[in-house]
């Protein structure tokens, strides 16, 4: 190889370790920002302000608009629970007797575990709140996601068999199925939102005891008996 194509290459190398710095903190600054401010009222040109970018179109650059920004936060994210929650799943197919219980625990704790993640984990839940609406009529077949995202149809089979038992009309499993994803996503943010502005109580930001009673709450509503005033007129 000349000398000539050496140092080619080796600017191209640069450029693109460059380039990966520069989307991974842009990335970093948007979650922050989506999470502190709402994804709506915060700006591209605020994003890149804030990640030290001097180029005011450096999100539209490399990210070319919000959306595809808002994707690439969920693309560094979602993986990762998507994985640990197959593996959960995995582990329950096994069993004999299917324990709703033991769904509640796959629904939960990969999702709760971004509360560790010191790389915007908490950012990520907080953000998820905000789309919590859209993620569980996608999950429902209500409506399209904007978002490129691996859709729950085995946590949903799983949580639809675990439930079966119970005997519910399927539109009161859909509901709570949704009302247990708003109660997930928005429990997990207002409990990160308290572990930065309460340091004095100890029992008030108990991550621990928080994820056991949101684990009850969750296993309660999708569990509990239906009242007779609320049995559907038709399936």
């Amino acid at each position: 190889m000349s000398s000539t194509s050496s140092l080619k290459k080796a600017s191209s190398k640069r450029i693109s370790t460059r380039s990966a710095a520069t989307r991974a903190k842009i990335i970093s600054v948007a979650e922050r920002l989506f999470a502190e401010k709402g994804i709506d009222g915060v700006t591209l040109n605020e994003i890149g302000k804030a990640a030290g970018q001097r180029n005011a179109a450096v999100c539209q650059y490399h990210f070319g608009d919000k959306e595809m920004l808002l994707q690439a936060v969920m693309d560094k994210h979602v993986p990762g629970i998507a994985a640990r929650r197959h593996t959960m799943l995995d582990q329950l197919e096994h069993s004999e007797n299917l324990q709703l219980s033991e769904v509640v625990r796959a629904f939960i704790y990969p999702v709760a575990e971004k509360l560790l993640d010191k790389d915007g984990g908490e950012d990520f839940i907080r953000i998820n709140a905000q789309l919590v609406a859209l993620h569980t009529a996608s999950a429902q077949n209500m409506g399209p996601m904007p978002l490129n995202l691996p859709r729950p149809d085995r946590l949903s089979k799983a949580l639809h068999d675990a439930m079966a038992p119970l005997g519910l009309p399927e539109a009161i499993l859909k509901q709570r199925t949704m009302l247990a994803a708003v109660l997930l996503f928005h429990g997990l943010s207002d409990h990160t939102k308290m572990r930065k502005s309460v340091n004095t109580s100890e029992q008030v930001v108990n991550t621990e005891l928080f994820l056991r009673t949101l684990e009850d709450g969750i296993l309660a509503l999708l569990s509990a008996p239906v009242s007779s005033s609320n049995q559907p007129a038709s399936e």
